[in-house]
């Protein structure tokens, strides 16, 4: 874990002071939201978040970034990212996406880990699949996450964004009693005033009683702007 979070941040660094004679494109991002729903559980017990983040795509689809936001899990209060990647056409049409993932807490290391994710895109349509060995640092608890998502545009300024997944952990009450589990998302975005406005709904398939209200249908609006 700690040579991939030195490999990520070293890679990050060096973009950032990467120089001008490297072509290299630098872009951010902020959002404020009502919730901050991860595979359709909230990671902040349905309360607002605030989140940002920074890219740097190189010539050849490789790229690096950074991104974070608010988390309440009980004395963890926040959530900052790292990651690495490419994506390049691999065929008439066809996107492959290959990345690498860390995710870390600061206020409690103990709940760091990793994930290896690959895609595939189809024009509006994309297939994928995350994988982690040790799921939410829970030792030896692998993860498997193979999902599908689309988009469509209703109008040339208002699009709709709709996404499925499967969570798969490898014990069987991992996630309450279960181990596995549905999340969902769909989500209309349009511009509003210099900013993107985004109101949606996300949920999970599974009982109350494994997370009460952070996993189940509820709506949630958004405010985005790129920098």
């Amino acid at each position: 874990m700690k040579k991939l979070l030195t490999l990520l941040t070293a890679a990050i660094a060096m973009a950032l002071t990467v120089p001008a004679a490297v072509a290299a494109e630098v872009a951010g991002n902020v959002t404020l939201t009502s919730d901050y729903s991860f595979r359709g559980w909230s990671q902040t017990g349905r309360d607002p978040a605030i989140q940002g983040g920074f890219d740097v795509a190189f010539e050849g689809g490789f790229s690096v970034g950074t991104w974070a936001s608010n988390v309440n899990f009980g004395e963890t209060s926040m959530e900052w990212d790292l990651y690495v990647g490419w994506s390049g056409e691999i065929a008439d049409g066809m996107e492959l996406g290959l990345q690498l993932i860390h995710f870390q807490y600061p206020n409690d290391t103990d709940l760091n880990y990793q994930e290896a994710a690959v895609s595939l895109s189809f024009g509006d349509f994309s297939v994928g699949l995350n994988y982690s060995p040790e799921y939410l640092a829970a030792p030896n608890e692998t993860f498997f996450y193979p999902y599908a998502s689309y988009s469509y545009a209703l109008t040339e300024e208002i699009g709709l964004d709709f996404s499925v997944g499967l969570n798969i952990a490898k014990s069987d009450d991992f996630f309450g009693d279960d181990s596995e589990y549905i999340d969902y998302s769909l989500t209309a975005s349009l511009p509003l005033g210099g900013v993107s406005f985004g109101i949606g709904m996300v949920g999970t398939n599974l009982d109350e009683d494994a997370c009460g209200r952070d996993c189940e249908a509820r709506v949630f609006v958004s405010l985005s702007k790129d920098l």
